[in-house]
Formats: C-alpha cells, sequence, structure tokens
C-alpha cells in the first residue's frame, strides 16, 4: 500500500499558523478523509490518499511543555478528536513543527506518534491509519502514515488548489541533459523537477487534447493519462496533432499516446480508449495531481466539475465556442477555467447544461433508452458536430498550458489567482473574467463537500 497527503492551498495558513509558536514548537490535531485507488494506473499498486479537511490547533492547556526541540501535549484533547473522527468517518492526525528547519522526523517524534496511532487503533479500531504532518520554516511539509499495523511509511505532500507544490517525492534520475535547456532559462531547474513527477490526467484527445499532450510532453511531463471514448475519424483529422490517415479507426487515446512515447523523450504515454462517465476509471481520476478537461460533452464536464469540489484535484477545463452565421462569424471564444474549492464552478459560470448533461449520461449508460427518449422528443438534436479549427484550437491548449506553469511557479507574481481565461478570436482580445459562487449551488457553495472524497453514492450523485 502506498499513501500520499492533500494539502488545500486555503489551509496552508492554518497549518503553519498552528505549527509554530515562534521559536518553539507547537502543533494541532488534523482531520482527513480518504480517496482509496484500488489500483494506481502508473505503478499499478494500491494506494490511499489523504485529504487535509481541518486542522485544530492546541490550546493553551493542552500543551504540558514545548522547546525548540520539543513539544509535549496532554491526551484529553485527543481523545475527543479520535470520537469525531470515529463519528465523522475521518483518520485523525498530528501536525507538529520543526522551527530549526530539521528536516526529519526525530526518534521522540517517532515514540510519541507510535502512541498516539496506538491509542487512535484502541478507540476507533485497528483498520484506520494514522497521518502525522511536520512543518518546517518556508511552508515546507512531510509527511508519513503509520498503517493498521502500526508501521510508518512515507508520504509526499501536495498543495493544491490555485497553486500546486510537490513535496517529498523522488526526483526523476532520468537526465534530459541540454534538452530543456531553453524553458530551464525561463521558469528554473525547479520548474522542470515539479513538471517531472507530476501526475496528469487529460480527458479527451481531439483539437484541444492532442496538442495539449503533445506540448506537456516536449516540456518534460513524463507519464501524461489520456483517456477518449472515440476513434480517428477522416473529419477529425485535420484538426488532431499526432495522426496521419492511416490511424483512421484506431483509438485516439493509443494514436496519441504512441506518437508520444515514439518522439524519444523519455516518456511513458498511457492511453486508455474509455469514457470518463464509466465507474471502472474512477482510479484515473482520484490518483493524479491535474486534470485537463479537453472534451466537448457536457456529462464529462459536469462529472469532472464535481470531482474537483469532492477531491481537492484541480480541473483546468478548455472550450471552444464559434457561432457562426451564413454570412459572417458572430462570436469565435476559446476559454480557459481553473475549477478548485473557492473557485466559481462551470455551473456558477453557466458553462455546461444539466439537461444536456443528464442526456449524454443515459446514453452512455442506456442507448436503447437514449435513442427512445430521442424518438419520442424528450431529447432535442443529435449533437451535430460543432465548428472548429486547428490554429484555434491549438491555441485554446496552450491558454490551459500557461496556466499550468503559473499554478506550478507563479510566473506572473499577480495579487490574485485567475480562474478564468478567454481568447476572443475575432476581436481580438484576451480577458479575465470572475464569477460569483451561488451559495446555493450544490457543488462550489456546498463547503460540506469540499474534500470530502469518497463517499456513497461517488461524488454524492444520484443516478
Amino acid at each position: 500500500m502506498d499513501y500520499d497527503i492533500i494539502i488545500p492551498h486555503r489551509l496552508l495558513d492554518a497549518v503553519t499558523g498552528a505549527a509554530f509558536d515562534r521559536e518553539n514548537e507547537a502543533g494541532a490535531w488534523a482531520l482527513f478523509s480518504t480517496a482509496s485507488i484500488k489500483r494506481d494506473p502508473v505503478t499499478s499498486r494500491a494506494r490511499r490518499r489523504f485529504i487535509l479537511v481541518e486542522i485544530v490547533p492546541f490550546g493553551a492547556r493542552d500543551i504540558v511543555s514545548s522547546s525548540p526541540k520539543h513539544l509535549t501535549v496532554k491526551t484529553a484533547s485527543f481523545i475527543s478528536i479520535l470520537k469525531r473522527s470515529g463519528d465523522s468517518d475521518l483518520m485523525p492526525g498530528f501536525l507538529h513543527g520543526h522551527p530549526s528547519g530539521y528536516a526529519a522526523f526525530s526518534t521522540r517524534d517517532d515514540e510519541n506518534e507510535s502512541a498516539l496511532s496506538l491509542a487512535a487503533k484502541n478507540r476507533n479500531g485497528v483498520e484506520g491509519e494514522f497521518v502525522s504532518l511536520l512543518a518546517l520554516p518556508g511552508e515546507q511539509l512531510m509527511a508519513r502514515v503509520w498503517n493498521e499495523a502500526n508501521t510508518v511509511h512515507p508520504a509526499p505532500v501536495t498543495i493544491t488548489g490555485p497553486l500546486l507544490r510537490l513535496m517529498g517525492r523522488p526526483r526523476d534520475r532520468k537526465k534530459t541533459g541540454h534538452d530543456l535547456d531553453r524553458q530551464t532559462r525561463v521558469f528554473g531547474e525547479e520548474f522542470n523537477e515539479a513538471l517531472s513527477g507530476l501526475r496528469v490526467l487529460i480527458v479527451g484527445a481531439g483539437g484541444t487534447g492532442s496538442p495539449l499532450a503533445i506540448m506537456l510532453a516536449r516540456a518534460g511531463l513524463r507519464q501524461p493519462l489520456i483517456i477518449d471514448p472515440d476513434v480517428v475519424e477522416e473529419t477529425n483529422l485535420h484538426r488532431l496533432h499526432g495522426s496521419i490517415a492511416g490511424d483512421i479507426g484506431c483509438p485516439k487515446a493509443d494514436v496519441l499516446a504512441n506518437h508520444i512515447n515514439s518522439l524519444g523523450l523519455g516518456t511513458d504515454v498511457i492511453g486508455i480508449q474509455g469514457n470518463i462517465l464509466d465507474p471502472a476509471h474512477r482510479d484515473l481520476m482520484s490518483s493524479v495531481d491535474l486534470i485537463f478537461c479537453c472534451t466537448d460533452d457536457h456529462a464529462g464536464r459536469l462529472l469532472l466539475n464535481r470531482f474537483a469540489y469532492f477531491y481537492e484535484i484541480p480541473v483546468i477545463d478548455i472550450g471552444l465556442a464559434i457561432e457562426k452565421s451564413d454570412t459572417r462569424i458572430r462570436d469565435m471564444t476559446g476559454r480557459v477555467s481553473l475549477l478548485y474549492p473557492g473557485a466559481a464552478c462551470l455551473l456558477c459560470r453557466n458553462i455546461v447544461d444539466p439537461v444536456r448533461a443528464r442526456e449524454e449520461d443515459l446514453s452512455q449508460r442506456d442507448p436503447e433508452a437514449y435513442a427512445k427518449q430521442q424518438e419520442e422528443g424528450y431529447i432535442v438534436g443529435g449533437g451535430d458536430p460543432e465548428p472548429a479549427f486547428i490554429s484555434m484550437t491549438t491555441s485554446v491548449a496552450t491558454m490551459a498550458i500557461e496556466e499550468m506553469i503559473q499554478m506550478l511557479v507563479e510566473f506572473r507574481h499577480q495579487d490574485r489567482p485567475l480562474t478564468q481565461r478567454l481568447r476572443r478570436f475575432q476581436v481580438p482580445e484576451d480577458r479575465r473574467t470572475g464569477a460569483r459562487i451561488d451559495p446555493e449551488c450544490p457543488i462550489c457553495g456546498e463547503f460540506n463537500s469540499w474534500g470530502a472524497g469518497d463517499v456513497t453514492p461517488f461524488l454524492d450523485r444520484v443516478s
């Protein structure tokens, strides 16, 4: 079993604030939700991901003594945390800081955390794990997990939200030589290391997904996952990167993965022919750090829209809308939207249509029922192909990659995160747009769903 930890960026100040008391160690109890990955698509191993949902700082009465090198707390408050975790089906955890910057768990940490882990198992059952977080100066975090047998396992940490920070992951030992020299001069070697270790899922291998995947691979992304249900057709060859006429009839995801892997970039791209709506592909979503939504259907968008909030995994949604009359182009707008708890969702932005999403979901689950409803007039239209052109779809893919770079290295140094960009090709102009969160929205307005992780039914959706 492998483990990793997600820390939402909105809770980072609470984590670092609770971990230090000037020059002395301080700390807090923590509560985590769980995302269980039965089979990681890259490693083929089971993995459990813990998502931080709450920090409960120690009060003055909870601390017995503290110094720059130790922290001793009373166990009474821990009992109440264990009760809350058991009642809420959450995993308990312990946070403390090393203000000296000592970047390792000490022998005293081992003894204290082992005792806390055993106490948690005695109170809540032996099947549960116990999470330990260590904060260092400079917003650096380390983590480990005490498993059912009370043995300890290191756990990489990912800070997610408007920013992405990867901590505690093995360095990519593949040498790139001078092939990334030019981009290193722009963003630095840290960007290359972050990108090579980033887990990315690309949903859709069409006009936006194919150039995006190829550009990411050329920039140093090692193991992107690509899923698409369709095959290459003659009508979409003109905007698919990496495809040739001989690929007609072959799965788009496989064609794109094979093309990238043939470039000699050291990549190991995995292509899957499938629909993201299929429950069989849930491990694909919950195992990654970032998702690019390059699909043009409403059902897939609505699913990923909800997923971003439940699992604290950011989604970059990409779209291109062209409105044309008989005589001229009325509108030609590319869009990139960032989805994470704290940002307005696609419903609040009026980008997805729930009615069309239900129809598309029905066509996936029960094609016969879909055909019958279409015949009876309950479903209007049949999904005529949308107009598109390769330069525009590629341009929008480039916008999405720029937002990913901003998440990794903050090259713009902006005061507030950008959650949506529009590119109006016919004007031409670029705009950043905002949207208010509807307090009644069942996705971005429902705080209880933020970071909820695995729930039944999946994403709290009722078919």
